[in-house]
C-alpha cells in the first residue's frame, strides 16, 4: 500500500472517529457533526497545516454522508479560515491558518499580543425566546417576541468573548434550532442557509465601556476590565431587518478589522 493511501486511511479513520462523537451531540446534523469533526481535528493537530484531505467523493463514501453534505461541511470550515479550497488541487489544511475565509463578513478579531487571528476552538451555546425589550427593538421592532442566541466563546491564545445574537421570533422560533447545530459555526451563513436568505447590508457601532456584572457572569468574562462592545444590525436582500448581534471583547487583549 502506497504511503499516499495509508495517509488517506488514517484521515478517513480520525474523522470517522470524532464524526461518530459530533452526531450523538443532541440536535447535530451530518453537517454540523462534520464541519464540527474537521475543525477538532484541525485545531488538535490531527490534522497538519498543508495536509490534503481526501478527495469529495471519497469522503462522502466513507463517512457515510452525501457529496453535498461533504461540499456543504467543508464551505463552513474555509469560512473560519482553516482549509482552503481550489479547484484541481483539492482540499488542504491551511499554513499557519493566516487568514480568514469569504464568509468572515462583519469584522475579523486579531490576539494583540501575538497578531494571530482570533478563532473559535469551543462555544456554549443558549437558544432562547424573550418578550424583553432592548436595542435590538429599535432595529426588529418594537413589542415582538424574540429569540437569542447567547455564546460565550473560547478563542485561540486563550481569549474568550460574548456573543448575542436577537432575531425576530416569527422569523426564526427559538424551537426552530438547536445548540448541536451551531456548534464551531459561522453563525451568519449556518443561519441563511437554513433560511435560504442573504444578508446584504450591515452596519456597525463600536465602543469602549467598563464590563457590569451580568455580562461578565453571563459569558463568564474577567470582572473589573474595559471592553469592546460591537453591536451590527443587518438586513436581508429585500430590505427586512435579519438580526441585531452584540459581541463583548477585552479592550486591552484585541483588535478589530472591519
Amino acid at each position: 500500500m502506497s504511503l499516499l493511501i495509508k495517509e488517506e486511511d488514517k484521515t478517513l479513520g480520525l474523522l470517522q472517529d470524532y464524526l461518530s462523537k459530533e452526531l450523538a451531540v443532541a440536535g447535530a446534523t451530518k453537517r454540523s457533526a462534520l464541519r464540527t469533526a474537521i475543525v477538532y481535528a484541525i485545531n488538535s493537530g490531527d490534522l497538519m497545516a498543508g495536509q490534503r484531505l481526501p478527495p469529495e467523493t471519497i469522503l462522502a463514501e466513507s463517512l457515510g454522508v452525501s457529496v453535498g453534505t461533504v461540499q456543504a461541511a467543508l464551505g463552513q470550515v474555509q469560512d473560519l479560515g482553516l482549509i482552503e479550497r481550489r479547484r484541481g488541487d483539492g482540499t488542504r489544511v491551511r499554513q499557519g491558518h493566516g487568514e480568514f475565509g469569504p464568509g468572515v463578513w462583519h469584522f475579523r478579531m486579531y490576539n494583540l499580543a501575538t497578531g494571530e487571528p482570533a478563532r473559535i476552538i469551543h462555544q456554549e451555546i443558549e437558544i432562547t425566546s424573550t418578550d424583553t425589550s432592548g436595542p435590538w427593538s429599535d432595529h426588529l421592532g418594537v413589542g415582538k417576541d424574540y429569540t437569542a442566541i447567547r455564546r460565550s466563546i473560547e478563542l485561540t491564545g486563550g481569549l474568550r468573548i460574548g456573543a448575542e445574537m436577537m432575531l425576530d421570533a416569527d422569523f426564526v422560533s427559538a424551537r426552530s434550532i438547536s445548540p448541536g447545530s451551531l456548534r464551531l459555526a459561522n453563525l451568519r451563513t449556518v443561519l441563511e442557509e437554513k433560511l435560504q436568505v442573504t444578508t446584504m447590508r450591515v452596519s456597525h457601532l463600536v465602543r469602549r465601556e467598563r464590563i457590569n456584572s451580568r455580562t461578565s457572569a453571563l459569558y463568564r468574562l474577567d470582572f473589573d476590565i474595559d471592553i469592546l462592545v460591537v453591536e451590527a444590525r443587518t438586513h436581508l436582500a429585500d430590505n427586512r431587518p435579519f438580526y441585531f448581534q452584540k459581541i463583548y471583547a477585552p479592550a486591552d487583549q484585541v483588535a478589530l478589522e472591519f
